[in-house]
């Protein structure tokens, strides 16, 4: 065998070998981390200074599902009720935001296949404006994923989107007047299921997460020009846990629940702060969390609520976990903590109410229905809502609690709001308005059929 034909034959195992060790590299770093926390980049924003009569973001005002406001009806009936109804012409199950007199909630139409995110008018109930966000991805869409749409955030001046459009997580930013103003990836995502967890605020940042089969991380956009200000990764694995923003154990925390993990993060620079393990193959609900703990409720392949004390660092799997317990947990619902006492919500109707500080259980009540949409605090009651349409003021307390039962003729999954004298439920193919005062008439307009009660 000649030298010249030797030496080429060493070339291409040489070449070989380089592909290789480069594409085991790229396979191994993944989604590259990114520190800019201290960059110029950076620059301080005004904090969103919500009111009593907004709901801002998942989860509310407090990031607990609380509702500030307690002047809001408790009886009503499908047909006679103070307020308005509008038909969506569209797809979705994501849970509407308001800021004033704006309400918006993305949707995807079938007809076009464009995902759009509409402006609803509080006092009317008339469509203001509608923007699109992404048309069609032949590779990734499946319209049966495109229900579970992420719920939009607003800081007074913006409001900022989350969705998976061709390999990537695209966060968008829209003005009160329905103009993008900037839309950039966040990193890539290659979730399976198309779905997204809703993002949250923290000061000038935008927190969202991407967990995916491999490469998941939390990253924070900032708010004013859309540049990925950090990106921390995450234990792989697909799941849809959103993170929550809260002060806990005297710290600003971001805490989300993942495959194998709660964990937190300083919301500022993306450190992690601490890490208690868990059984989950994958999360589908939020964490809630009081002044000193946080709380999480997993299914698959083990179900347990786990409350963990939020001022360790590190692993604290051994060191703070306050208690466990099997028999209460649920996988959609998130649970929500008020007045010492701890609401789990399962999918077959299971309301349990425990202690938050000890998990002593103080009273199980079952509701008829299967739920998805999460219970909300409003005043003195636990408000759940069934996948049929029926819902559940259950009042708080340990007492043998009082229960007050209404109906919708759809079916619910997006965790209704509560909002200055309203509660907002968005049905499967509607969205309702249930106010405690006559608000004014609405006018049939195009293809979106409103009706005032």
């Amino acid at each position: 065998m000649s030298t010249k034909w030797m030496n080429w034959r060493l070339s291409l195992v040489i070449i070989a070998i380089t592909v290789g060790i480069l594409t085991l590299i790229s396979q191994s770093t993944g989604t590259p981390e990114v520190r800019n926390a201290d960059s110029p980049s950076n620059f301080v924003l005004v904090d969103p200074r919500p009111s009593a009569e907004d709901w801002p973001w998942w989860r509310g005002v407090e990031g607990r599902n609380v509702a500030l406001s307690k002047q809001f009806p408790l009886q009503w009936s499908e047909s006679n009720h103070p307020g308005w109804q509008v038909g969506l012409s569209g797809l979705g199950s994501a849970t509407p935001s308001i800021w004033g007199d704006r309400l918006f909630l993305p949707v995807f139409e079938p007809d076009s296949q464009r995902l759009y995110l509409k402006c609803v008018t509080r006092r009317s109930g008339v469509v203001a404006w509608k923007t699109m966000i992404h048309d069609k991805d032949p590779k990734n869409v499946r319209d049966s994923n495109l229900l579970h749409l992420a719920t939009p955030v607003c800081d007074g001046q913006s409001v900022f989107t989350v969705a998976h459009y061709r390999d990537q997580l695209w966060v968008t930013a829209v003005d009160f007047s329905g103009r993008v103003l900037w839309q950039n990836p966040a990193g890539r995502y290659l979730s399976e299921t198309g779905s997204v967890s809703s993002p949250t605020l923290y000061k000038s940042l935008v927190i969202v997460t991407a967990d995916q089969a491999r490469d998941s991380y939390i990253a924070a956009i900032h708010r004013q020009t859309g540049e990925v200000i950090w990106r921390t990764r995450r234990p792989k694995g697909e799941s849809l846990g959103t993170p929550v923003v809260g002060t806990i154990a005297g710290r600003a925390q971001v805490v989300v629940g993942g495959p194998g993990a709660v964990i937190s993060y300083d919301p500022a620079t993306g450190e992690p702060l601490w890490t208690c393990r868990i059984s989950a193959s994958h999360v589908l609900s939020s964490v809630t969390f009081d002044s000193e703990r946080v709380f999480a409720t997993t299914a698959q392949p083990n179900a347990e609520v786990i409350c963990i004390a939020a001022d360790g660092t590190g692993d604290v799997t051994t060191s703070h976990v306050v208690w466990r317990d099997a028999r209460l947990a649920g996988e959609v619902p998130s649970p929500v903590c008020h007045g010492g006492l701890l609401y789990v919500l399962a999918e077959d109707g299971r309301l349990s109410c425990v202690q938050a500080a000890t998990g002593k259980l103080e009273w199980i009540r079952q509701l008829s229905g299967t739920f998805s949409a999460s219970p909300v605090i409003a005043g003195d009651f636990v408000f759940c809502a069934s996948e049929s349409g029926e819902t559940y003021f259950v009042r708080t307390g340990t007492a043998n609690p009082v229960i007050i039962k209404n109906t919708l003729a759809e079916g619910i999954v997006a965790t209704p709001i509560f909002a200055g004298d309203s509660i907002f439920i968005r049905t499967i193919h509607q969205l309702h308005r249930i106010s405690g005062q006559n608000v004014e008439p609405v006018v049939e307009r195009g293809s979106d059929v409103r009706r005032r009660f």
